[in-house]
Parts: structure tokens; sequence; C-alpha cells
């Protein structure tokens, strides 16, 4: 009996010890410890699992785009340089062109120069002939009707030509794209590059990038940038009459590198030309500047010609032949400019 009761007093005393041996570790390791570990375990799998699903929500989204860039531009009386322009994105990677004809009833069509590219289906021409200008409401609504058709739309001129290169290397639109610092992006905005006149005055038939090979790295112009947009984005970038440089919207902005801004202006500053940057030959000849200045302004501003002239001679050597052959072109004069005449420098 008593060998009974010892070993059931021996159990017990094993018992209690195992008992305080728990509570031993458990003081150690409190519950709360044990909740929050459990708390951040789950919120790490929702992470990883959310993570996932956008990965695959991403790949779906690529899937229903028929194109992955879309390149848009308006344009007016500028047949002579739409070809340079386009071929030079179709081997930039440009699977789409969507061209508004700006021009007027009785003038020139962009479809004649692009039947093949019209009937391949590589190219939309939209007709707005005889229409008033007005480029950012243009802008809204060719982003309304295509960007359900492109993972990316870019809105250039056709005296635009973006440039891009890494590492010495030149790399195609999909390429330059396909960085992963872009997926955080809605609009990359790219940097102007200006070129000068190269001392020329009347139009050579050549192309752009033959003729023009002066590039201003000082100009005070190259903080300007135009757009890269995403497609499907919840609001049109560009709803309000804004500049066309870039959307006004509070979408995630990015510069040409992909890192991110935080100004909402139309400027990049200081500018980033270092390997991507566009190529703007927007003054080009004095012959073809006058032939600008009388398409009008894309934007309907209204700009005197001692604006223009001034304009000009900003990214410009001043010259005496220059300054003549505005005077006869325009039948005016520009006396400020009257320093330059070699019978004044004689006096």
């Amino acid at each position: 009996m008593n060998l009974v009761l010892r070993e059931d007093k021996d159990e017990q005393n094993a018992k209690i010890e195992n008992e305080n041996d728990i509570e031993k570790e458990n003081s150690g390791y409190p519950r709360s410890i044990i909740f929050f570990k459990a708390i951040i375990a789950i919120f790490y799998l929702v992470i990883v699992f959310k993570s996932v699903q956008v990965k695959i929500d991403k790949k779906e989204q690529e899937k229903n785009y028929n194109h992955f860039f879309c390149f848009n531009a308006m344009g007016k009386l500028e047949n002579i340089y739409a070809r340079e322009v386009i071929d030079y994105y179709m081997d930039l990677g440009v699977d789409k062109f969507y061209i508004a004809d700006n021009n007027d009833k009785n003038a020139e069509r962009f479809s004649d120069i692009f039947q093949k590219e019209i009937f391949d289906g590589t190219m939309d021409v939209i007709d707005i002939t005889g229409r008033k200008k007005d480029q950012t409401l243009l802008y809204a609504e060719m982003y309304e009707n295509f960007k359900n058709e492109c993972r990316w739309l870019s809105f250039f001129d056709f005296d635009e030509f973006l440039v891009i290169t890494e590492n010495g290397k030149n790399l195609t639109i999909p390429q330059y794209l396909s960085n992963p610092k872009f997926e955080n992006c809605d609009v990359i905005l790219i940097n102007w590059l200006m070129y000068s006149d190269n001392g020329l005055i009347r139009y050579e038939n050549k192309p752009m990038n033959v003729r023009f090979t002066d590039p201003l790295y000082n100009s005070d112009a190259n903080r300007f940038v135009k757009s890269i947009i995403k497609g499907k984005l919840k609001w049109n970038p560009w709803d309000y009459d804004v500049s066309p440089h870039r959307p006004q919207h509070h979408l995630r902005t990015c510069d040409a590198h992909g890192d991110r801004l935080k100004t909402y202006n139309d400027v990049v500053k200081p500018p980033k030309i270092d390997g991507i940057y566009i190529k703007h030959f927007g003054i080009r000849t004095a012959e073809e500047y006058i032939a600008k200045i009388k398409r009008g302004h894309p934007g309907n501003l209204v700009l005197y010609f001692d604006e223009r002239i001034d304009n000009f001679f900003h990214f410009n050597n001043v010259t005496e032949e220059k300054v003549r052959f505005f005077e006869k072109e325009l039948n005016m004069t520009f006396p400020k400019y009257h320093y330059i005449f070699k019978d004044n420098k004689d006096k």
C-alpha cells in the first residue's frame, strides 16, 4: 500500500515539475510575442500572394493589348518630313501609328504617302482636315480612343526623334521599356535636345538627321519634355487644356531613366539628356521656319512675326543673309537686326 502511494506521489511530482518547465518556457516567450509573430507571418503571406497576383494580372493585362507601343501625332503640311519620321520609329520598334491629318480640305493628305502602311494596318489616319487646331484636346481624344489598344502611347511631333542609347548601344523602344523601373510609371518624360539650322537658309530634299547635326547642349529649351504614357489609365491624362509637353494629372511620373519625379510642371530640371533624349528640329531653316509660321501654332497660340523671328534667332546665329531673307519673304522689316548689315558695320 505504501509502495503504491509513493508511486502516485512520484507521478504527481513529475507532473508538477513538467508543468513548471512548460511554464518557464512560456514565461520567456510571452503570448503577445507569439501572437505578433503570427500576424507578421500572415501579413507576409498576404504580400507574397498579392505580388504573385499582380504578376499574373500584368501578364493577363499584357495579353489584352493589341499593340505594345503606339506613336500618336497630328500634322499639317508635313508630308515632306513624315516619311523620314515614320521609317525612323518603325526601326525603333513602334508597331502602330495613329496620325491625325489636320491639313486643309484642299491640301495634301498623309494617306497619299502611307498607302502601304494603311493597307497592312500599321497606320490609321484620322481625318480632322479643316478642323481648328487644339493639340491637347486632340491628344485627349486620341488617348481615350486608343488607350485600350496600346500598352504605351507616345505623343510626339514630326520634328522629334527619340534617341535611346545605353552603354554606347542603341536600343529599340521595347528594349528600353523592358526596364522594370517603368512598371511603376504612368508617364515617362523625355527631354528635348534642340538643334540649330546648321547655317542653312533653304530647304534641301535630304533627311533632317542629315541636314541638322549641331546640337545646342546649353539651350534653355532643353528643359522641355515630351511624354510616353501608359495605356488603360483610369483618368485621361490630357483632360485639361494644358501644355502638350506633359499631362497635368497627378500620375506616377518618371524621368527618362525611370526615376520618380515629384514636380508637376512642364519641365525636368536639370535636363536629363544623358543617352535618352528627343532630337528636336523645331526650327530647321529660315525657309522652313516661315512655312511653320504660316501653318499656325498647334495650340492656337497667337504669336506676332517679330516674336517668331526673335525665337528663330534665339537658337541660330544672326546673319545678314538670313535677316534679308525673312524681310523679303514676309514683306516686313526687322530693324532690330539691322546691326548685322555690312553697310551698318562700315559706318
